[in-house]
């Protein structure tokens, strides 16, 4: 049988930059859970624990774009490495503060601001990957549906792994070893990426061809002094937007963030789920089943050629979700749980590829790099606000009454999409502008 994956993996180089960039990005599933476990461990407080997680999280969906920016102008070797060496000296502080427990507000905003460092020095090393593809693949377009699939399965094997991983080792030896097992992966993993340089994609920085500049030409149509000075003021206002002037970028990224508050609180709520029933070491068993349903859709959907738009796949992908997750608000035991997250996640990967590939669709190739950081970063703010508010749900009624958030924002996420699918059927205004 044809093997779509197999063949994109022949593109030269790319099995070394796909192996590099998925032990540097395995720290993703890890951190949220790590932090969990150190800060409650050292407060005795979820709601402090949520909060530490989303700090770092927030501060991640900020950094993202910011970092991907600078990628896509000076290159992501020049970038990454300076943004690495702080991010370890973030978790190190990490690390010497939460070694003294305390209960008193003072240590868990110590340790926020430490983990709100690390996290907004955490480069997006998915979007760096997948960069890499779309330039090796710039004269083979069909062959990025695998790609892109490849990439979406290998971040949920990240979420298989990182999960079991992380409670394993917090669990069995200490959060502090966990969160340093961390940082060890995406130390290797991301320093063997930005040295593969043949592979990298070259520096695109400001093109003539960006096809905003048509557009901005036309203001200037009108003579006199004004429409000049309302010219430069748009100019100004839409370099400083960047990727974020695409109406339909913007649609992803309000979807993406309701996305987002699903995982992060679905994260949460099984750590606290597992430990109310007196097996807390299942949490990540059950947070890896949740990833495991979406690695095996992820699989299955990547290797199919599929005839229907990207737009409309993303909407039945986003429905499905919300469809899939309503019925883990009826858990009432761990093994129920695990069933129905099992379930919901097979929504999962076919959603979060299609609106990657949309990504490619809807902005410059030029910018491409910061628009996929986008994904990752509006899922950043949602898995923060999930985290944040499932902690404090846990605090009050109980891990059983903050079921009822995943299945709530899941709804949400997939109105919006149905909402804005007219502006997600928008592609750039020139498949080729701005191409390096």
């Amino acid at each position: 049988m044809r093997n779509p994956y197999r063949e994109v993996l022949r593109t030269p180089g790319a099995p070394a930059f796909v192996a590099a960039g998925l032990l540097a990005r395995l720290p993703i599933s890890m951190y949220g859970l790590i932090y969990v476990f150190l800060v409650e461990q050292a407060t005795g407080s979820y709601g402090a624990a949520g909060a530490v997680a989303a700090a770092s999280a927030v501060a991640a969906a900020l950094g993202a774009p910011v970092l991907s920016r600078l990628v896509d102008r000076h290159g992501q070797a020049r970038v990454a490495l300076p943004a690495l060496a702080v991010h370890s000296a973030a978790i190190a502080a990490v690390l010497a503060i939460g070694a003294q427990p305390s209960t008193t507000t003072t240590h868990a905003v110590l340790i926020g601001a430490a983990a709100a460092l690390a996290g907004a020095s955490f480069t997006s090393w998915g979007s760096l990957v997948r960069a890499r593809w779309a330039w090796a693949l710039r004269t083979q377009p069909a062959r990025l549906h695998p790609a892109f699939s490849l990439e979406s399965v290998l971040d949920e094997v990240t979420f298989t792994v990182g999960p079991p991983l992380a409670t394993v080792l917090a669990v069995a030896v200490s959060p502090s070893v966990a969160l340093a097992t961390a940082l060890a992966a995406t130390v290797l993993g991301g320093t063997a990426l930005v040295l593969q340089r043949s592979t990298q994609p070259p520096v695109a920085g400001a093109s003539s061809a960006d096809p905003v500049a048509p557009a901005v030409a036309a203001s200037t149509t009108t003579a006199g002094a004004g429409p000049r000075l309302s010219s430069g003021w748009r100019t100004r206002v839409r370099g400083a937007a960047g990727v974020m002037e695409h109406a339909g970028l913007r649609a992803l990224v309000a979807a993406f963030v309701a996305t987002g508050v699903v995982f992060g609180s679905v994260e949460v709520i099984a750590v606290a789920f597992t430990a109310e029933r007196g097996a807390p070491a299942a949490a990540g068993v059950v947070l890896a089943l949740y990833s495991v349903g979406s690695l095996l859709a992820g699989l299955v959907f990547g290797a199919v050629t599929w005839r229907g738009s990207l737009p409309r796949r993303f909407r039945l992908g986003a429905v499905g979700m919300a469809v899939l997750i309503a019925p883990v608000a009826l858990s009432g035991s761990i093994p129920v749980l695990a069933a129905t997250l099992f379930l919901s996640g097979l929504a999962i990967s076919p959603t979060l590829i299609s609106g990657n590939a949309l990504v490619a669709e809807l902005v410059p190739a030029r910018q491409l790099t910061e628009g996929l950081a986008w994904i990752g970063t509006s899922l950043g703010l949602g898995v923060s606000v999930g985290a944040a508010v499932a902690g404090r749900i846990i605090d009050g009624p109980g891990a059983q009454a903050a079921l009822l958030l995943p299945v709530a924002a899941a709804a949400l996420a997939a109105l919006v999409v149905v909402a804005c699918s007219r502006a997600l059927g928008v592609r750039a205004r020139s498949a080729t502008a701005g191409t390096p």
